[in-house]
């Protein structure tokens, strides 16, 4: 498989994503290939906000609801099952459709990865180290050891602020170094058009209230009890937002009340991360789901897929 677009629309958690798609398979041949770092997990339904069944009867989504909750997911294994997904989705005549608020698996698409030493057991003790320092120390650190990066990065993108860290803790050299010198590797020699879907900030944050309110009305706390009947508390899956803060509850740490305003922070929190990350990169649109714009330039995307 060799050249060609993926469109992809991305975007904050509860923006509305879902609902646009779903309007878009009306009219065109699409499937989904999720861009959704929790979605993978199996049997956590509820709170990742994974389709339904009768969502998926309109539009197949693909990566979703397939991993156990004691594995890893990486950015890395996104990109080769990703390429397989889009591969088959084409080899079905149909439009593979990138949809999802995980901006680092759209940069694995897009730039593919640094080869750093020491493999896998060295990147997890540079990661652990550079997680455990407070936000004004990793920007500090940053300043002093890689400072045209740092300058780059907004200060709110502390994700890509201890990525560069780790980078530099790993080789030596700091990540504008490396950066200047790694040319982008498109997976499958793709190109990978997006659109971002935004909302007003208030309007946002009452989403995500509201969202995490019809969760727990259907059944998230039960969903995490069923879940922590088979996985430990620190298995990936039930370290994820939300279900750790179940799960804390769940235990005898608080109320269900005080787990559920701590979901909703940390939802928001992360929401704005997400947006710090997709306004750094270039769209074909930006805006509201429902905005005329967004709706026409993912039908030209979508229309020059089908073409290609």
């Amino acid at each position: 498989m060799s050249g060609g677009i993926v469109p992809a629309v991305v975007g904050p958690t509860a923006v509305g994503k879902t609902g646009l798609i779903l309007d878009l398979a009306e009219r065109h041949p699409i499937e989904v290939v999720s861009l959704d770092s929790r979605q993978v997990y199996r049997g956590f339904r509820l709170g990742t906000a994974q389709p339904t069944a009768a969502e998926r009867a309109r539009c197949p989504h693909h990566l979703v609801d397939f991993l156990p909750a004691d594995r890893r997911y990486s950015a890395q294994r996104f990109r080769q099952d990703a390429l397989q997904a889009i591969a088959d989705v084409r080899a079905r005549g149909n439009v593979p459709l990138l949809v999802g608020g995980a901006g680092l698996y759209l940069t694995a698409l897009r730039d593919g990865f640094l080869e750093v030493p020491g493999g896998p057991e060295a990147l997890a003790a540079a990661r652990a180290e550079m997680d455990a320092l407070s936000d004004d120390a990793a920007r500090a650190r940053l300043a002093a050891v890689d400072p045209a990066t740092a300058a780059r990065l907004p200060a709110g993108d502390l994700y890509r602020i201890r990525r560069a860290l780790e980078i530099h803790r790993l080789t030596g050299r700091p990540f504008s170094a490396w950066r200047a010198e790694h040319a982008p590797c498109p997976a499958g020699g793709l190109a990978f058009p997006s659109v971002l879907l935004t909302r007003e900030r208030e309007d946002l944050r009452d989403r995500i209230a509201r969202r995490t309110d019809l969760m727990l009305r259907d059944g998230w706390l039960e969903e995490t009890r069923a879940l922590r009947a088979v996985w430990p508390d620190d298995c990936p899956g039930l370290r994820t937002l939300g279900y750790a803060q179940l799960a804390a509850h769940l235990a005898g740490e608080g109320t269900l009340e005080t787990a559920r305003e701590a979901i909703v922070l940390r939802t928001r929190q992360y929401a704005k991360r997400q947006l710090t990350w997709f306004r750094r990169e270039e769209h074909e649109a930006v805006g509201a789901p429902q905005d005329a714009s967004v709706r026409d330039a993912l039908e030209r995307l979508l229309d020059r897929a089908a073409s290609a």
